[in-house]
């Protein structure tokens, strides 16, 4: 491959990310995908700890377990995203992520020593840690300073920019396959105070979700109550679509579609804390 150099000769940075990100999209296709259903543990799809997981279709979240068996949602992962690079670097394991629908995802098995020897997949996964940890840290601002409706329209926001760079919607709806337990266990509010916001909300018609449906109707306003705190997405991150664009199985992106039996997830095999928690809505 032809790669384009500086005046000095060395390949560009740029240049290096979309190599690596090239190599880890063949790695992860040289296996055909796994397939997990609603409410199972990702550590359930491997006898491995050192396992990569790039999820093609379907959502999945981690959760943190409290020992009065209190749940919350820390993170949640849409098509596209890569999970376990922490896992296999043991500072997080995959016994906290959970599907949230059904799920297919491409694997790649204690493999991660083998990547790190090349240049570009090394920097191109290094690029990933670095793109989540912003997001986190974009999120935990907002969550330390914005009232209910600024984290909402922050999330609903968030999940919207991901989905857009990565071209699954072109338009302003999308399918949400969130309880409002769950939305509730993501931002840090209760049920009643998610309900409550998301009908002035509805009734504003700033946004509405409906049978797990999202559909927005003023993007400014809704970007204008994410933006109240220091949560804002700059020009350089929605740039970035040729790079967080993840590998796609076959170069083609799959719709997403919610788990219409959501709010019936079977959770029977897991930990009965668990089951009792967030994810039995």
């Amino acid at each position: 491959m032809l790669l384009v150099t500086g005046s000095n000769g060395s390949v560009s940075l740029r240049d290096e990310l979309v190599l690596g990100r090239r190599e880890l999209g063949a790695r992860f296709r040289a296996l055909p995908p796994r397939t997990l259903g609603a409410g199972e543990l990702l550590a359930s799809a491997t006898r491995s700890g050192k396992v990569i997981f790039h999820l093609v279709t379907g959502w999945a979240c981690r959760f943190r377990e409290f020992t009065d068996s209190h749940q919350v949602i820390v993170d949640i992962y849409l098509p596209g995203d890569v999970i376990g690079l922490d896992a296999v670097l043991r500072t997080r394991t995959l016994e906290e992520v959970m599907t949230l629908t059904s799920i297919a995802a491409e694997v790649i098995e204690d493999g991660l020593t083998d990547l790190m020897t090349c240049r570009s997949t090394a920097l191109y996964i290094a690029w990933l840690l670095g793109e989540r940890q912003q997001r986190s840290d974009r999120f935990l601002a907002a969550i330390s300073s914005l009232d209910a409706r600024g984290r909402l329209a922050t999330m609903l926001l968030d999940f919207y920019r991901r989905l857009s760079r990565r071209r699954l919607i072109t338009g302003s709806t999308y399918n949400l396959p969130l309880t409002q337990i769950q939305i509730g266990a993501y931002l840090g509010l209760t049920v009643a105070h998610v309900n409550r916001v998301l009908r002035s909300l509805r009734d504003e018609r700033i946004v509405n979700i409906e049978k797990h449906c999202v559909t927005i109707f003023d993007l400014e306003h809704l970007t204008g109550l994410a933006r109240n705190g220091p949560l804002a997405y700059s020009i350089a991150d929605l740039d970035q679509r040729s790079l967080g664009e993840p590998m796609p199985a076959g170069g083609q992106h799959t719709p997403i579609k919610a788990d219409s039996n959501l709010a019936d997830t079977n959770l029977a095999g897991l930990r009965p804390a668990v089951a009792r928690g967030v994810f039995a809505a």
